[in-house]
């Protein structure tokens, strides 16, 4: 048996012509692709020397996306100062980030996401509300050394009384972190999140198109240089109708992708105005704690001076 008979029986009812085929098409993808990303790539580096001509985003469209871009880079920042401003122990802030990112994983959309999860110890969230606060830790050795001295002496009932003050104040403190974490910094760190996602995504293709689209130019006007119409020893050289296509398809995918793009831009920028809400909510839960704890020390203090 010739050998491209054994490789048609082994291939059963494939035959060599539809194989033939079927290679001739893959190489001919993998060729454009590969044509593609070269054009890609010449445009990028002749624009970073200065030789190729680049079209322009218009001025709206690069104050927006300055704007939004901006607003990102500083609300994760705010966000990460609000988690140190909340928790300042960084063994402790550690361990809730890795307890949030299970408890989160636990619903993901990835299987093996979710297979991860389910091998670690249980851990629920962040370990605000089983934590000990500072407050708490100081009003407790408080009233340990004052149950030592004894509360029959003047010293000893002091502890005791201020250290059952600073217990209390623990408690609001945690009710306090709890209200901050879930009204401000949780729903302020993750807003967006997932526009600002796409929107990354959206201007990557976008630029991808700009290149594409100066890529197909930068061939219209070589075909129009002065070497290629001595060459040919014509006065003017009629450009290939396939560049001309390319141009025009080039030019309605980034005119495409440019609209999508700036949808998304204006709408994360008129969004952006919701964060005002989670600050409000910030200042709001300082408030309450600031005004009970000074409250509680008030009262304290009457009862010290008696």
């Amino acid at each position: 048996m010739a050998y491209s008979e054994r490789i048609s029986a082994g291939l059963g009812s494939l035959n060599m012509e539809d194989l033939g085929q079927s290679l001739r098409e893959g190489l001919g993808t993998l060729g454009s692709m590969s044509v593609k990303g070269f054009d890609r790539a010449k445009q990028f580096s002749q624009e970073k020397m200065g030789n190729a001509v680049k079209t322009e985003y218009d001025m709206e469209y690069i104050q927006l996306a300055a704007r939004v871009e901006a607003t990102q880079t500083n609300v994760n920042k705010s966000a990460n100062a609000a988690r140190n401003f909340l928790q300042p122990n960084a063994a402790a802030r550690l361990e809730d980030m890795f307890n949030e990112k299970v408890t989160a994983a636990e619903t993901s959309t990835n299987a093996n996401l979710r297979d991860l999860a389910t091998k670690i110890p249980i851990r629920r969230g962040n370990a605000i509300d089983s934590r000990s606060t500072y407050s708490e830790i100081l009003g407790n050795h408080m009233k340990a050394g004052g149950t030592e001295i004894g509360d029959q002496t003047q010293v000893g009932g002091s502890l005791i009384q201020l250290g059952n003050t600073f217990i209390n104040m623990g408690k609001m403190e945690k009710e306090y972190l709890r209200d901050v974490y879930d009204n401000f910094f949780k729903p302020f760190s993750n807003h967006l999140q997932v526009e600002w996602a796409n929107i990354a995504t959206e201007k990557r293709r976008l630029d991808l198109a700009r290149l594409d689209l100066d890529a197909a130019k930068s061939k219209v006007r070589g075909a129009r240089t002065p070497e290629a119409m001595q060459q040919n020893e014509q006065k003017a050289i009629p450009i290939p109708e396939y560049l001309c296509t390319q141009v025009r398809e080039c030019q309605a995918a980034f005119d495409r992708q440019y609209e999508q793009t700036k949808i998304l831009l204006t709408d994360a920028d008129r969004k952006s105005a919701e964060f005002s809400n989670h600050l409000e909510e910030f200042v709001r839960s300082q408030i309450n704690f600031h005004e009970n704890a000074k409250k509680l020390l008030e009262e304290t203090y009457a009862n010290m001076k008696k």
